[in-house]
């Protein structure tokens, strides 16, 4: 995904929902390395309603 968004940035310095979902799943590493399940999987959540709109 990290490739597929810097090949959009450099097109055509648009990457919306890619950016958004590449943030999503960053907030959900990191709270699933805190020990805090639930938030990661609202964040995962949130990533495949986003996937689902693409």
């Amino acid at each position: 995904m990290n490739a597929r968004l810097e090949e959009r940035q450099t097109a055509d310095d648009v990457c919306g929902p890619l950016q958004d979902m590449v943030t999503m799943i960053d907030m959900a590493r990191r709270s699933a390395a805190e020990g805090d399940l639930a938030q990661a999987a609202t964040a995962l959540g949130y990533c495949e309603t986003m996937a689902l709109d693409l």
